[in-house]
C-alpha cells in the first residue's frame, strides 16, 4: 500500500521542466558546441546508447522525451528515442537502457545535459528502492516519504524519481497542505488555535502537525488532523508516542490520523522500528539530498 499524502507526481509535464531544460541547454553550450559542431555535419547520423556501468532503478525516460523534444525545437535536430526502460525498471550492469538515432553533432551536444538529468534521476530511484526493501525487510508497517529538501527547480523531477523508487510523496509544496511545526506552534502559542485558523480558511485541505514531547499530542488529536508528526525523538519515545496516540483515540472514539517521524532517519537506522506495531511514515531528506549520480554513460555506434 502507498502512503502519499496529497497527489503523487506519477508523471513529469513538459511545463514542469521546460525553464529548467532550456537553463541547462544554454548553461552548457551558450554559443553552440564548438567541437562536434564543427568537426561533423548535420548530414551525418548515428546511433547513441545508455549504458549502465551499475546496477540501479531506472528513472530517464519521461525526463528524455521532454529533454530531446525541447532540444530538437530549440536547436532545429530529430533526435528520436528508439527504445527505452520504462521508469521504475530494475537494471544490471553493462545493460542497454535507451536507444537513440539523429544527427551526429546533436546526440554529442545532447549528451552531458541529458545524462546529468537521467544519472541524478536515477541516482535518487535506486536510493529509494534500496531503502523501500531494506525498510520492508525489516516491518513491513514501515513506510518512506520524501521531503522538501529538493534542489530549485527540481521539485517534480526528484519526487517522480522516489515514487520510481516505490517511495511515498509528501506534501509537494507549502499550498498543497497546511503542517504546523515548532516554530508555527512557538509563535502562536496555541496548537487549537493555529489548527481553527487554518480550518476557517482553508476548509478542505489537509492538515499535519509536528509535536515534539507527548504532552502535546492530545491537543493535536481532538482538533481532528490528519497527520501526527513525532519530530527529533528516540525509539522509546516513540513507542510511548504511538501507544498513546491510539489509546487516546479509542477512548474519544475517533479515527487515528497517519503517523510520521522525522529528524535525520537514514536506512541504517530502520532496525530500531522492528517492533512497531502500526503503520508509521518515515519522511527522509536523505533520498533526495543525499542521492549521487548513478554511473551511466552516452556511447556512440
Amino acid at each position: 500500500m502507498r502512503y502519499h499524502y496529497t497527489q503523487p507526481i506519477t508523471h513529469i509535464k513538459k511545463e514542469d521542466v521546460e525553464k529548467l531544460i532550456l537553463l541547462a541547454f544554454y548553461e552548457d553550450a551558450p554559443f553552440g558546441d564548438v567541437t562536434s559542431e564543427t568537426i561533423f555535419t548535420k548530414n551525418q547520423y548515428a546511433k547513441a546508447i545508455l549504458l549502465s556501468k551499475t546496477e540501479g532503478v531506472f528513472c530517464g525516460k519521461e525526463i528524455s522525451k521532454i529533454v530531446i523534444e525541447l532540444f530538437n525545437k530549440e536547436f532545429e535536430y530529430h533526435i528520436v528515442i528508439q527504445e527505452s526502460l520504462q521508469d521504475g525498471s530494475i537494471f544490471k550492469k553493462n545493460q542497454h537502457l535507451m536507444k537513440l538515432y539523429g544527427e551526429l553533432p546533436g546526440l554529442l551536444r545532447l549528451e552531458r545535459v541529458l545524462l546529468n538529468f537521467v544519472q541524478y534521476l536515477s541516482g535518487i530511484s535506486t536510493l529509494t528502492y534500496e531503502t523501500v526493501q531494506k525498510a520492508k525487510e525489516i516491518n513491513p508497517n514501515i513506510y518512506i516519504l520524501d521531503t522538501r529538501k529538493t534542489l530549485p527547480g527540481y521539485r517534480k523531477l526528484a519526487k517522480y524519481a522516489v515514487y520510481c523508487g516505490g517511495g511515498n510523496n509528501h506534501r509537494i509544496h507549502l499550498s498543497e497542505m497546511a503542517m504546523i511545526k515548532d516554530n508555527h506552534i512557538i509563535a502562536q502559542s496555541n496548537i487549537h488555535e493555529a489548527i481553527k485558523k487554518i480550518k476557517d480558511q482553508y476548509p478542505n485541505i489537509k492538515i499535519e502537525v509536528e509535536v515534539d514531547n507527548i504532552s502535546q499530542i492530545e491537543e493535536a488529536i481532538i482538533n481532528g488532523i490528519d497527520v501526527i508528526l513525532l519530530d527529533n525523538m528516540s525509539i522509546e519515545t516513540i513507542e510511548e508516542a504511538i501507544e498513546k496516540i491510539f489509546k487516546f483515540c479509542q477512548e474519544k472514539q475517533i479515527q487515528p490520523p497517519l503517523i510520521e517521524i522525522s529528524g535525520g532517519w537514514r536506512p541504517e537506522d530502520l532496525y530500531l522500528l522492528k517492533n512497531i506495531k502500526h503503520p508509521i511514515g518515515i519522511s527522509m531528506g536523505f533520498l533526495t539530498h543525499s542521492a549521487k549520480f548513478l554511473d551511466i554513460c552516452m556511447e556512440i555506434e
